[in-house]
């Protein structure tokens, strides 16, 4: 209800409490091969405010949530013409859908590359094709941190060497410059791996920075979060203490 002593503000119904930002918009997962990426991510079908969930499966590896998490809608995306029309209609049209798998960015930004790659205009044109790239990759993973929906990007992992310093850093495997402009979009970026606690390997997702991991926490998460899992990162955020 608008106060009588001034007129309607036209803005007013976009306004909203603070406390309503308290969840990730985005996402991003990397890890080495078989660490459950896919998994955690989908595990987000049983946190009630982030379901039902869509995989947008660009790499084939649905069968990994097969077993646990039977709810999740899957989709094949074999082509870069493909993703971006399912993009266009999830950040355009009404649907059911409070969460959007990526897995993974990596072979849609592969199908991209060659896809600008074969424009006539880049066909000689190196920097064009990666100029190409990396605007259109920009504008797609801005739009999807912005939707009304939450978006987790799946990712492999790469370890990258500044060829000036000798550091080494992991990061999510991404083509050219976008493996450093991409993890400043989502608000979580964590790794994932395994851990022996007493003597039993244990999933671990690391989301606090370090000189060897790029990753973020805009949420005041622990550290290190074993054995994660969506429902485990969301209580945690929203004020649980384990």
């Amino acid at each position: 209800m608008s106060d009588t002593n001034f007129p309607e503000l036209g803005f007013a119904k976009f306004i909203h409490k603070a406390e309503a930002l308290n969840a990730p918009k985005s996402i991003l997962l990397f890890a080495d091969a078989g660490r459950g990426k896919t998994w955690l991510a989908s595990s987000a079908t049983e946190v009630p405010s982030m379901g039902p969930v869509l995989l947008l499966d660009a790499e084939g590896g649905a069968s990994a949530i097969a077993r646990d998490w039977k709810n999740v809608d899957v989709l094949n995306i074999t082509t870069h013409q493909q993703f971006v029309s399912v993009v266009e209609d999830l950040l355009n049209k009404p649907h059911k859908y409070k969460t959007v798998i990526v897995d993974t960015i990596g072979v849609v930004m592969d199908r991209a590359e060659k896809y600008f790659g074969e424009k006539p205009e880049n066909q000689n044109n190196k920097f064009g094709r990666w100029g190409d790239l990396k605007n259109w990759a920009n504008e797609v993973f801005r739009a999807l941190h912005t939707a009304p929906f939450t978006s987790i990007i799946i990712a492999h992992a790469l370890d990258d060497k500044d060829e000036n310093t000798g550091a080494v850093k992991t990061t999510a495997m991404l083509p050219g410059s976008f493996k450093s402009t991409l993890p400043g979009i989502p608000d979580i970026v964590g790794y994932l791996t395994v851990e022996e606690v007493e003597g039993t390997p244990q999933r671990v997702l690391i989301v606090a920075p370090s000189n060897r991991l790029i990753t973020k926490n805009r949420f005041g998460l622990p550290a290190k979060i074993y054995q994660p899992s969506m429902k485990k990162i969301m209580g945690l955020i929203q004020g649980g203490t384990k």
